[in-house]
């Protein structure tokens, strides 16, 4: 299956269920990087959490999203905003004007892109002293809970790698766009969901079982009887988990 179609079955989960990002970031954007003005690519935007925040503080971001059914959530969500602009285009063939953008932007999807077109990409739509900035969550393995949800997503997840897959797929690729001179910066961030809410989530990652499989309900079940050992008389949970931003300029 092609990347682009991963989330297809699982963006009203991801819409639902999917945190955005540590308040530090969206503070450390407005504050050192971002200047008034400036136009933003968000790519691979999926239903725009990262973008929000920007949205809202008046920033013109350009959703850049392959998806239809994700770009579908984030429509829905800034419906008549015009600083959202909705782009449907991949990581790597963009359609933005060349030399257009004071920051290109990736959120939770930098491993997802074919990382020598997104390169030669990212160098035609950054305006020469532009930034680029990549930000996701990362969950904390000193977590006794997420020990044993990495157990269970082994067990029942085809594909499945790391709860922290993302961190561990994009650091090579930040040493590709951006070599070894980049800056970064972690949040201290616990994810608090209701139960339902944390099944959501869980069902939302690319490596899931598929939506109304017998692995599906398999994982659902084990997920429950977790959330019951670790949290038996929680309405919530809350999890150790922080935000992590890089950034610098292109090499």
């Amino acid at each position: 299956m092609a990347n682009e179609e991963l989330f297809t079955n699982r963006a009203e989960n991801y819409r639902k269920a999917r945190p955005g990002y540590a308040e530090g970031v969206t503070e450390l954007l407005l504050g050192e990087i971002i200047k008034p003005g400036s136009r933003i690519a968000d790519i691979g935007s999926g239903t725009g959490l990262f973008a929000k925040p920007l949205i809202e503080h008046g920033f013109d971001v350009y959703c850049v999203e392959p998806n239809a059914k994700m770009r579908e959530q984030a429509v829905r969500e800034f419906a008549g905003n015009p600083h959202f602009i909705s782009i449907a285009a991949a990581a790597e063939a963009t359609t933005l004007g060349e030399h257009s953008m004071d920051i290109v932007a990736a959120a939770s999807a930098l491993h997802w892109f074919e990382m020598e077109k997104f390169q030669t990409e990212c160098k035609r739509i950054l305006k020469l002293d532009g930034i680029f900035f990549a930000v996701l969550n990362c969950r904390d393995y000193s977590d006794p809970f997420t020990v044993r949800q990495h157990t269970l997503c082994q067990r029942l997840c085809p594909g499945f790698t790391s709860l922290c897959h993302g961190l561990e797929k994009t650091i090579p690729r930040l040493d590709i766009l951006l070599g070894k001179t980049y800056q970064s910066q972690r949040f201290d961030f616990p994810l608090a969901y209701t139960k339902e809410k944390f099944i959501q989530r869980s069902l939302s990652s690319s490596y899931a079982p598929k939506p109304g499989s017998p692995e599906e309900q398999e994982y659902i079940e084990g997920l429950c009887q977790l959330m019951d050992e670790f949290f038996p008389n929680d309405a919530e949970i809350t999890i150790s988990n922080h935000s992590a931003a890089f950034w610098g300029g292109l090499v």
